[in-house]
């Protein structure tokens, strides 16, 4: 039983088990793991010669032990909602991991000659457990909530696949064509060290990058929440401007000219009758500022909202998470050749006990939908992008989801809280 245990490709499929067990299921999860697992775990017994079958070796080497390796991968791929990089990374970081542990068991079997050939095994399914263990605590400490994008590197995952292959080339021809000494195993265990060191310290570089990007973009959202804090101050000046020029000319008029002058000064003044009175003072606030924004820029916003409904909501969170959704959409809104079809339209009420949050707004181009969220259409998409994925984080952050989609020259953007 020891010795099944310790099989190869059963400690890597473990070690990935552990690693993605985190990730996102597919539909009908066990019905998919269980026969592919039990078919995995019998292939080396079906085929003849197993890891060393003619069918698979050319010469001194063989390549069973990759090919389960990659087999083992695929089943983590149609189990699991994972991306194929995710999927090189994690199998690249479980094959070093059990290499070590090999290597370990081997270190043992020199050092101890004079005990029984079951002691090296017994040996390395304890290091086994203790991979195991390690390999939860790396998930749970630097991997879980972690955006799928920290393992976007191309080079980590060249620097993966690339060591990975030449722990298995190397080490199988060492062992193989060479003398398997107690020396050889210590230098294979510490080169294996070396690679797992690295391999962890280039997604934990990687992490430091993302969140620099995202503080750089936070600074970024202050810049323009500036920028449009001036633009609305602008506006405002304008037209109290333009009504100290009216209301100084209605001195001088006639009683025809006076009555048209007077009209145009009531359209003048509609935008700050058109402030939101939500029940929500942050709402309102918001809804105040983007209101003038779409007033300068020809877009009419039209509210429907019960603000006393977000009173569950901080208020830095809902200025991310409203004031990015209506940048956005005020944004595509601008590019509307048709001044008749800018209209953005923003709903907040209760839905079969939900809080449901709606915005809609004209987008000429359909989105690139990744994750169901829209790629962003600037230039530079690594430094880009991070306000949906904020909004969608506050979105989960009370419990609720974050849908967006298009139709028919229509973006929507749905939340969907609980009823706190």
């Amino acid at each position: 039983m020891i010795w099944f245990i310790n099989y190869f490709h059963l400690q890597i499929l473990a070690l990935e088990l552990i690693l993605c067990w985190h990730l996102p299921h597919r539909k009908l999860f066990f019905l998919r793991l269980l026969p592919m697992t039990a078919l995995y775990c019998a292939l080396p017994y079906v085929v003849p010669g197993g890891f060393f079958s003619p069918y698979v070796q050319i010469g001194w080497f063989t390549f069973g032990f990759l090919i389960m390796l990659i087999l083992s991968a695929l089943i983590i791929w149609g189990c699991f909602k994972i991306s194929f990089k995710q999927v090189v990374f994690y199998a690249c970081v479980a094959h070093t991991m059990q290499h070590i542990v090999h290597c370990i068991g081997q270190i043992s079997s020199h050092v101890f000659k004079s005990m029984p050939s079951d002691f090296s095994q017994t040996v390395e399914l304890f290091f086994m457990i203790g991979a195991l263990a390690l390999a939860y605590y790396f998930v749970k400490k630097h991997i879980r909530g972690s955006d799928t994008s920290d393992l976007k590197s191309n080079y980590l995952m060249a620097f993966a696949i690339i060591s990975t292959l030449l722990v298995y080339v190397v080490s199988y021809w060492t062992t193989s064509q060479e003398y398997n000494t107690l020396g050889v195993q210590i230098f294979d265990l510490l080169s294996c060290h070396l690679i797992m060191m690295i391999l962890l310290d280039m997604f934990k570089y990687r992490k430091a990058e993302k969140r620099e990007m995202i503080l750089s973009q936070l600074l970024k959202q202050e810049q323009d929440q500036h920028r449009m804090s001036k633009e609305t101050v602008e506006v405002i000046n304008r037209k109290c401007h333009d009504l100290k020029h009216q209301i100084s000319a209605l001195r001088r008029m006639d009683d025809s000219e006076r009555e048209k002058s007077i009209k145009e000064l009531e359209k003048a003044v509609m935008i700050y009758d058109r402030f939101a009175k939500s029940g929500n003072e942050d709402l309102d606030i918001i809804l105040a500022e983007k209101s003038l924004i779409c007033e300068n820029k020809n877009i009419l916003l039209q509210c429907i909202v019960d603000g006393k409904l977000l009173g569950f909501m901080k208020t830095e969170d809902m200025y991310i998470l409203l004031g990015n959704a209506l940048d956005n959409a005020i944004e595509s809104t601008s590019l509307e050749l048709n001044d008749g079809k800018k209209i953005i339209t923003f709903m907040v009420s209760k839905k079969a006990g939900a809080v449901s949050i709606h915005i809609e707004n004209p987008c000429r181009d359909e989105p690139v939908f990744i994750d169901n969220l829209p790629l962003t259409t600037k230039s530079d998409k690594e430094y880009h992008g991070f306000g949906v994925q904020s909004m969608r984080y506050i979105a989960e952050k009370y419990g609720g989801t974050l849908v967006t989609s298009w139709e028919d020259g229509i973006f929507s953007l749905d939340l969907l809280f609980p009823e706190i």
